[in-house]
């Protein structure tokens, strides 16, 4: 198990950053869901969330842990292995193995010489069952996609992981590249008896078209993530331009991108992409008042609450001692008013609106067109 550490670690570590990466790696694919269908399916976004899991772990396996620099200064090995079927060559030398002594076959299972290699087998085996299974990949398609995904992780090796390190610190292997692809090739063989039992994508569609009309909190929350997104994309790419921050772009962009469009009665990037308008209670054009209501209460207020509380809990550490009993009072109290925030989205879980729809007498409602209507 000592030599399964490293892996071990590099797995846990993935497991502790992914759900903080799974929404913005998500979101992608949430988009052209409700963009296509008009809605999700939990079972293809579990598939999908599973498939960036498997990547994100894939790569860790193959960086990680990473030495220090010291460390692969020091290293004097080779730094490449262009001799295809090595691995073969070390097994039947090293391992031990007699193919007419079947004592010899255990001990040559936990070998370096064949646990190695079998690993390489098994890093991409899910790679072809996602190529096959959820994206309906062909045997050649998914052994091009293969090659290009092992290559990747032999070209970061060799590179020294893009030349932060004074020599590669893992080798670029041939041998890697023949058993990640067969591995992955044997992964798209396993997934055609194995999709039979599993749900058909052609299945699940017809469900989504029917539940298209609905207008759900994750459909709305991703609409909202990829308007937030867009502006602090270009709020940052401004500063980056500039040279410093400047809350009044930040402002103007907001108001550009989400205000001005909800007034005028256009939906925003974020409504079209997963087809959705904002109405009033009655389906009719939202008023001004309420556009405005609804944007107080439903960013303003909340993205002001929670910059509030991040400057008085920074001043706790500046103020005098005497100011001291007011600041950690403010403090408790804004997290006291965050803790309502966060109870309200729980609560919309159920309502289905969020508490900004209510206060504002506002609702966001579904444009999509399922075929038949089309």
């Amino acid at each position: 198990m000592a030599n399964l550490a490293p892996y071990i670690s590099s797995i846990r570590l993935i497991v502790v950053m992914f759900p903080f990466l799974a929404i913005l790696l998500l979101l992608p694919f949430l988009i052209r869901q409700y963009h296509r269908y008009g809605a999700i399916s939990g079972w293809m976004v579990g598939v999908n969330y599973a498939f960036i899991f498997y990547l994100l772990c894939a790569y860790a396996l193959t960086i990680l842990p990473l030495p220090t620099v010291d460390q692969v200064r020091a290293m004097t090995g080779p730094v490449e292995n262009l001799h295809l079927f090595d691995f073969v060559h070390d097994f039947i030398t090293y391992s031990g193995f007699v193919l007419t002594q079947p004592r010899t076959w255990l001990h040559a299972a936990k070998s370096p010489q064949f646990i190695q290699p079998f690993f390489n087998l098994l890093l991409t085996l899910p790679f072809g069952m996602f190529l096959r299974y959820q994206y309906k990949k062909r045997f050649v398609t998914s052994l091009v996609l293969a090659f290009c995904l092992t290559l990747s992780f032999e070209l970061i090796q060799r590179s020294a992981l893009f030349g932060l390190y004074p020599r590669p610190y893992r080798l670029f292997d041939v041998d890697d590249l023949l058993l990640n692809t067969c591995g992955a090739m044997l992964g798209w063989l396993i997934s055609g008896p194995l999709g039979k039992i599993l749900p058909k994508k052609e299945d699940i569609v017809e469900t989504l078209e029917e539940r298209s009309y609905r207008v759900s909190i994750n459909r709305k929350s991703v609409a909202i993530l990829l308007d937030l997104t867009v502006i602090i994309v270009c709020d940052v790419t401004y500063n980056l331009i500039v040279g410093q921050p400047h809350q009044l772009i930040s402002i103007l962009l907001y108001l550009f991108w989400v205000v001005v469009p909800e007034l005028v009665g256009w939906p925003t990037l974020g409504q079209r992409l997963v087809h959705l308008k904002l109405t009033d209670k009655s389906g009719g054009k939202a008023g001004v008042l309420q556009v405005v209501l609804r944007n107080l209460f439903g960013y303003v207020l909340v993205i002001g609450l929670f910059a509030a509380e991040l400057y008085v809990l920074n001043q706790t550490g500046t103020v005098i001692a005497s100011e001291l009993g007011t600041y950690y009072f403010l403090s408790l109290f804004g997290l006291f008013l965050i803790l309502v925030f966060v109870i309200s989205l729980f609560v919309s879980l159920f309502t289905k609106q969020f508490f900004h729809e209510i206060l504002s007498g506002t609702r966001l409602v579904s444009t999509y067109q399922n075929k038949s209507e089309k």
